[in-house]
């Protein structure tokens, strides 16, 4: 397998324009060198050597939100978002990358250091927020939080993964005829790692309940971050780790259950591209492949494959409302978007915000850091459409949406509360404290 090349890609653009409405970087900037046919037409023509990758080419290819929206709409479903990361990898290559996200893959490559470097900075997140003041290059503000302030950037004492390793048998002796190990994987995904560890506690305990052995394997980032950046050596050196990981196991478990939607998306659909140009890309595809088939996102696993939602429905009501956004990587890539709904519209009243799938604005570690005005820019229509629904708690099941929404949130005043949907079901089930 090998990735479509530009010019090809730009000729099949037939420049319908369905991809304009809903693109998020051209409903912030309106800007057409920006929007998807605008990519492809300047991708087309740096393939055929008319277009320089200067700087103000740099700046256009990294503007984009990698949301996948005008792959959704696209007649051809040509893959914009393939060739904006592809030409990242270019862009990487010819500019390097910036001093803080070297330090920051280094890390993601060094499982020590950053348990270390993170349960340092545990002991100083609580005062770190988001700056409102996108006029400004500082992205923070230090200060106390207040009563009911978001802490945007938590982190915990000890990860997930520094908590819980190995394997953990259910004290539930519950049948489960669809599963022939009655044992599942988890891989927990940096964020649920290291800030959201009450994601990963929620899954145990749900498993728990339904009496499903588990299986905490060693495991490396997902490579999702350097992926998005161009830093292709760290995304393959970490996908490779992996499989090899995973090769170790992977014959002892029904499914690795992955509960955040960017990390599954990356398992699931990019590795394969990461690998396609690798120079050994045959070995290590045909390596990947009997992975890739009990790879899964959590909601979906556990919608498919469980009773849990005969056992939610045993369980109480809760007197709580939930608006549910869709995660690109969870809607647009992997089509999964009812499952989380049909679990926890057992326990909870749902309410439809007005556009569930519109892109919240995350972007990646290079939105966030370089271009944090179109960050907040994007994340202010989803803060209205949270706060118009009047639910109590907005969910989704991706912890880099919930970063991005709870700023977007903290800066519009939205009284609503995030919670990952496995957190919200855990405590249907009688799960005694949420954490963050």
């Amino acid at each position: 397998m090998s990735l479509p090349n530009f010019k090809n890609i730009s000729q099949d653009c037939v420049k319908c324009g369905k991809c304009i409405p809903s693109c998020t970087i051209y409903q912030i900037n309106r800007d057409e060198s920006t929007s998807p046919r605008g990519f492809l037409d300047l991708l087309g023509a740096y393939e055929r050597g008319d277009l320089e990758l200067d700087k103000n080419a740099k700046n256009i290819f990294e503007s984009c939100f990698l949301c996948t929206t005008c792959v959704q709409v696209c007649p051809g479903t040509l893959p914009v978002d393939v060739m904006i990361e592809k030409i990242r990898v270019d862009i990487a290559n010819k500019y390097g990358i910036a001093w803080y996200k070297k330090i920051f893959f280094y890390l993601l490559k060094n499982r020590k250091v950053m348990d270390f470097v993170f349960s340092f900075v545990y002991f100083v997140s609580p005062c770190v927020l988001q700056s409102n003041d996108t006029k400004t290059k500082n992205r923070f503000r230090f200060k106390l939080p207040k009563m009911g302030k978001r802490t945007i950037f938590p982190f915990s004492s000890k990860s997930f993964l520094q908590r819980y390793f190995g394997e953990i048998l259910s004290k539930n002796k519950i049948p489960n005829s669809n599963l022939s190990h009655n044992k599942v994987a988890i891989f927990i995904g940096c964020l649920s790692n290291y800030n959201y560890v009450g994601v990963g506690e929620s899954l145990l305990f749900i498993l728990d309940k339904l009496g499903i052995n588990v299986l905490i394997p060693k495991q490396e980032c997902c490579g999702a971050p350097a992926y998005f950046t161009g830093d292709i050596k760290t995304v393959r050196h970490l996908i490779k780790k992996n499989i090899i990981y995973f090769e170790d196991f992977i014959h002892k478990v029904d499914a690795i259950l992955i509960p955040e939607a960017t990390c599954a998306a990356m398992l699931i659909e990019d590795w394969e591209h990461a690998l396609s140009e690798d120079e050994q890309a045959e070995e290590w595809l045909k390596r990947l492949k009997p992975l890739k088939s009990k790879m899964q996102m959590a909601s979906l696993w556990l919608e498919k494959n469980t009773s849990l939602i005969a056992m939610l429905r045993s369980s109480p009501m809760q007197n709580q409302s939930i608006t549910y956004h869709d995660p690109c990587h969870a809607r647009k890539v992997l089509k999964i978007y009812q499952e989380p709904r049909n679990l926890l519209a057992q326990n909870y009243k749902m309410i439809e915000m007005s556009d569930s799938s519109r892109c919240c604005g995350f972007g990646g570690i290079s939105m966030q850091s370089d271009k944090y005005d179109l960050v907040v820019k994007a994340g202010e229509p989803k803060a209205k459409m949270i706060q118009e629904s009047g639910a109590d708690i907005v969910s989704a099941e991706c912890s880099a949406c919930r970063m991005q929404l709870d700023n977007a949130m903290d800066n519009a005043r939205v009284e609503a509360t995030f919670s990952h949907p496995l957190e919200l079901i855990a405590l249907a089930l009688g799960k005694s404290s949420q954490m963050t």
